[in-house]
């Protein structure tokens, strides 16, 4: 039976526009079309888009069953279910309510445009071929690693005076976004940018946490196209590792340097899991069961821990000096509490906004950044900072679990069918690894950030549907015999 071929075989079109959407993924403060919301400063956004766009076309004229049989998109119907309930049941306040001149109703449209682009993209990436995501996906996000290193060494010089006015030209186009002193929304000084409070380095991304968030998912694809890399490329892919590394260390996004030790971690366990052993037999399957059991116990020794500390934390941040600090934890617990007012299936997507003033502790208005947010209208739209409260906050319970139980499911599927591919050859690192770290990635980056438009999110969905998808597949389908996958060997 021949095999199908996909959009990334039947038009090159298709893999430039990924891969360009690839490089760009961490410029994320680009000025761009207002109507797109916070799409519209993604410079990925339109290459993706346009790729998503020729794909679907080029599926349509040749005729193939892979939109039916996606799997992505089996999980992006599932999530769309819960979320259509969710509306259903939050109809009437959804329709109702305003909070500064917005709508409930549009900001649940834009909200849900987000994600279904979020679940094209993941088809998208469903589409590239196991053989082409070395050289395509690896590739090019290391390029996109390569790019954002380089301008933090400019940054670093800039911020220390070396570059000269340059350096504002420069970060001006780069950070379009912030490169204004004054706020559009009050007409005051921007405080922030003018004395340079948040002294970190954000390289290429709109603010600091924004670009941890790409590195972290980012960082394991550089780490894998070095492993990879054949022996003409092997130092340079060495190089740019350590230089990438590096670039999260120096940038001390504390995003960037949760995900960079999450990463090692995961790594650790994968190595312990995966590592020969003499006899795989009842004391290595005990093994890869205490894992995930010690991990739900810690936990849940955590959540008991930050309940009983929840005084000491507030105490804590009400005598130091950060406001952010004080900002991000008053939302994160206006979610929460918004999710036990609402457990089932929350308040309806986009709209932890319009219900926030009702559920935010009294503490918080001792930030200055909480009541210019309620008086000016155009003023930054209020955010959960964290995705999991956001989750709790707007889809309940359904849509809380679900996120969780999809990329622990996942990572779970990957190392299990891993583990059945494996022969008794030399043991070398497959392309299920760098996804597993992305799936575990994408939960711990739920923890301080709380959107839906990082495009690395939906790409780890997508290629991690498709090799399972391909790897599942008997030989007689594909064409040719399947790859053996076996467990990996970890460098010293």
């Amino acid at each position: 039976m021949r095999e199908a071929l996909s959009p990334f075989d039947r038009s090159r079109a298709v893999s430039g526009l990924f891969a360009i959407g690839l490089v760009t993924i961490p410029f994320d403060s680009v000025h761009g079309v207002s109507a797109l919301g916070e799409l519209g400063s993604e410079l990925s956004f339109p290459f993706f888009a346009a790729a998503i766009a020729l794909a679907l076309w080029t599926e349509a004229r040749g005729g193939d069953s892979r939109i039916l049989s996606s799997l992505s998109l089996r999980v992006a119907a599932a999530a769309l279910a819960i979320i259509l309930l969710s509306f259903a049941v939050n109809l009437p306040d959804i329709a109702a309510i305003v909070f500064r001149e917005r709508t409930g109703s549009n900001k649940f449209v834009t909200s849900l445009l987000v994600v279904l682009y979020g679940f094209a993209l993941a088809w998208l990436a469903e589409q590239v071929d196991s053989r082409r995501i070395l050289p395509l996906v690896a590739r090019f996000i290391g390029w996109s690693a390569a790019i954002a290193s380089a301008y933090l060494v400019v940054e670093f010089a800039g911020k220390h005076g070396l570059l000269g006015g340059a350096f504002d030209t420069i970060d001006g186009i780069i950070h379009t976004r912030q490169a204004d002193v004054i706020n559009a929304w009050n007409g005051r000084v921007n405080e922030k940018v003018l004395y340079g409070w948040d002294a970190r380095l954000r390289s290429v991304s709109f603010e600091p946490p924004a670009f941890g968030n790409y590195t972290g998912l980012a960082w394991p694809w550089v780490w894998f196209a070095a492993i990879k890399a054949p022996p003409e490329r092997r130092l340079r892919a060495w190089c740019l590792f350590a230089i990438f590394t590096t670039a999260i260390l120096l940038s001390a996004s504390r995003t960037g340097l949760l995900l960079l030790a999450s990463n090692v971690a995961v790594m650790a366990v994968l190595a312990a899991l995966y590592a020969r052993r003499s006899a795989d037999g009842e004391a290595a399957a005990a093994a890869r069961l205490l894992v995930p059991v010690a991990s739900l116990v810690l936990a849940a020794v955590a959540a008991v821990w930050a309940a009983g500390r929840y005084q000491g934390i507030v105490v804590g941040l009400m005598e130091g000096d950060s406001v952010s600090n004080i900002s991000r934890f008053g939302f994160q617990v206006a979610g929460f509490n918004m999710f036990v007012g609402h457990p089932l299936l929350g308040v309806g997507l986009g709209q932890f906004g319009f219900h926030v003033v009702e559920y935010l502790p009294n503490w918080i208005y001792r930030s200055p950044e909480i009541t210019p947010m309620i008086t000016y209208p155009t003023a930054p739209w209020p955010n959960v900072y964290s995705l999991y409260a956001r989750l709790g906050a707007e889809l309940g319970l359904f849509g809380l679990l679900g996120w969780v139980l999809l990329w622990v499911g996942l990572a779970a599927k990957l190392g299990a069918r891993a583990r059945r591919d494996a022969s008794d050859g030399a043991a070398r690192i497959s392309l299920h690894y760098p996804i597993i770290l992305n799936c575990m990635g994408v939960l711990v980056s739920g923890i301080a950030t709380d959107t839906y438009r990082t495009p690395m999110i939906w790409i780890a969905l997508g290629l991690g549907c498709g090799v399972l998808a391909r790897s599942a597949a008997p030989a007689s389908v594909a064409g040719e015999p399947s790859p053996r996958l076996v467990p990996p060997r970890f460098p010293q």
